[in-house]
């Protein structure tokens, strides 16, 4: 039985990346990416990126892509409050991999990050992050406040104890709630009550952090309590996804805002995988703007802000 549905899972995911291949979700690739962020950045709206690569894909590949993405953000943002999100997976853990990303970024004064997976890599992220660390130290000097960053989600109990080491190595935190569940049920908690916990954290511990949600409620309970103990909160949104109301939250509290850009071939494969995985959300106002050209979501939200 069981490998009558993972045959079926395997044929439904090989259709639609056959799908994804003639209907292309923008950006699909680094230099439409890269276009886009620049565009957002000179309406003085911050970003990041990140690739949304296939299983196999060429590490080394990924590497040029995203170096190509930092020079181009280098010389388009004088302020050069940009990062990348690294997804460690797609890098295969390796250190040569990350590192070689990293040296750019830093050269062109950017900040990395390494985004979440699934919970079995959590520990390998965390390990690659530290071996980063060792290698290029904190640079005390640089002009920005951090130049590492982790996600980490609200739904598994070890994001508190990840939590923990980020703040004791200076790491400057994006909060999710997080698309991936535990492997034991016993390693959760409530994505909604976790989330709040991880802001209780690191509010006072920390300079700033980062709310990575389109939860209005969530954010704006996140905000206040991170305010009322003098931290810097920063709201990202995922670009593509509905955000009007986000937007308006983050204007009504004064908090910057960051968009977080992804590009690749799979990003049709991201978009309807998180719709089965939430099918509540397929009923809110403005989701088809997941579908949407890059141009329109681009134009949309610039309007807005």
């Amino acid at each position: 039985m069981g490998q009558i549905k993972n045959g079926l899972k395997f044929q439904v995911k090989r259709a639609v990346y056959g799908f994804g291949k003639v209907f292309k979700v923008r950006p699909s690739n680094y230099s439409e990416c890269a276009s886009i962020c620049c565009k957002f950045q000179q309406s003085g709206i911050l970003t990041t990126t990140g690739k949304f690569s296939q299983a196999g894909e060429d590490p080394a590949g990924i590497v040029n892509e995203y170096q190509r993405i930092s020079d181009i953000l280098s010389k388009d943002n004088s302020d050069n409050d940009f990062y990348l999100s690294l997804k460690p997976p797609a890098l295969l853990f390796d250190l040569e991999f990350a590192a070689s990303i990293a040296s750019t970024a830093f050269n062109n004064n950017q900040a990395v990050h390494f985004d979440s997976h699934e919970h079995i890599d959590a520990e390998p992220t965390i390990q690659l992050l530290a071996q980063l660390m060792e290698r290029f130290g904190l640079e005390k000097d640089t002009r920005k406040e951090w130049r590492y960053g982790l996600s980490l989600p609200s739904r598994w109990k070890r994001s508190l104890r990840d939590a923990r080491w980020a703040i004791d190595n200076h790491v400057m935190p994006r909060l999710i709630k997080g698309e991936f569940k535990a492997k034991q049920i016993s390693e959760e908690m409530d994505p909604h009550r976790g989330f709040l916990t991880l802001v209780d954290l690191f509010a006072g511990e920390v300079s700033q952090i980062t709310i990575a949600t389109h939860d209005y409620d969530l954010a704006k309970e996140a905000i206040f309590r991170t305010k009322k103990m003098g931290t810097q909160v920063q709201m990202e949104l995922l670009f593509g996804m509905p955000c009007a109301n986000m937007i308006s939250l983050s204007r009504q509290e004064g908090i910057p805002l960051r968009f977080y850009v992804p590009y690749g071939d799979t990003l049709l494969v991201y978009g309807i995988h998180h719709l089965l995985t939430h099918p509540h959300k397929i009923f809110r106002p403005g989701i088809l703007e997941l579908f949407t050209s890059g141009k329109s979501k681009l134009a949309r939200i610039i309007n807005n802000v």
